[in-house]
């Protein structure tokens, strides 16, 4: 499988069209919120969030302060637009994992986890995500959007998980899909772009994909057990821990899982488009 695209997609255009205000109704609106986007995303990769300014990027776009007002009032609204700018492609390699045809659940697990594994070797990627880890640390606004993120990965993990290993409890299957996606996360500073690692991906790979499998296959939950889980009633509206709103947290898993509101599905939104990452006063 190969990379997933670092630049932008025709999906891309179409999901700038519903997304600022002024942006959809001329395709200059929507080159030069792509414009924002593409050089808001490269200062970030370059010196982190916080060399990101709206005065920064209007420079570097070459235009008007008011060229990226009139979009964008905060670098917090901008950053939002780029995490979700940067999810678009995977929603879409995601759906095309989960739609091939006769494939398995462990082929479809094994295929995100290589996915995932050949994206941290982008430049974006590994760029880009340690900052925001550091961020979430500090800034609610980062956190909310870093655990969106995960909570959409996670939202393809877990069907497959269950399909895998129905003896599990739906705490269990969430807990296991967060395993997953840490391991796969973690691996981004020993086997990302530039990273002393980065060519021994191939291998790498292999051991992921074959722990990572195993152990969604065969933990049961007296293994759990043995090794100190004591499992609790679950209330019948549980949910993962989170630190989103309980109304964002399900708005953000309704728009991934294609329950979006009418008015969305009215204006034209791609059902497998990620739903817009929360947002906190910044």
């Amino acid at each position: 499988m190969t990379n997933p695209p670092e630049t932008r997609t025709p999906r891309i255009g179409a999901w700038l069209s519903s997304t600022r205000e002024g942006a959809g109704r001329y395709q200059a609106g929507r080159d030069r919120v792509a414009q924002i986007l593409d050089t808001a995303l490269e200062i970030i990769l370059e010196g982190g969030y916080h060399a990101l300014s709206l005065r920064e990027v209007a420079r570097r776009c070459g235009v008007r302060m008011g060229a990226v007002t009139y979009y964008y009032k905060g670098r917090a609204d901008l950053l939002q637009d780029v995490l979700n700018m940067v999810l678009v492609p995977y929603a879409d390699r995601f759906n095309e994992i989960e739609h091939v045809p006769g494939a398995t659940a462990e082929q479809k697990l094994e295929q995100i986890i290589r996915l995932l594994l050949e994206d941290i070797q982008t430049r974006r990627t590994t760029g880009l995500f340690p900052h925001l880890w550091a961020l979430a640390n500090h800034d609610p606004f980062v956190a909310q959007a870093v655990d969106s993120i995960y909570i959409l990965e996670r939202l393809r993990l877990v069907p497959l998980i269950g399909e895998l290993n129905p003896g599990l409890a739906p705490r269990e299957r969430e807990t296991l899909a967060l395993f997953v996606a840490a391991s796969i996360a973690g691996s981004t500073m020993f086997v990302g772009a530039g990273k002393p690692w980065a060519g021994e991906l191939p291998l790498y790979a292999a051991i992921a994909c074959r722990a990572l499998i195993d152990v969604v296959k065969t933990i049961t939950p007296e293994q759990l057990q043995a090794y100190g889980w004591r499992p609790v009633a679950e209330p019948p509206e549980w949910t993962p821990p989170t630190v989103l709103p309980d109304a964002a947290y399900r708005a953000l898993v309704d728009g991934a899982l294609g329950h979006a509101p009418a008015a969305a599905a009215r204006d034209g939104v791609h059902e497998s488009a990620p739903a817009p990452l929360a947002t906190v006063s910044s």
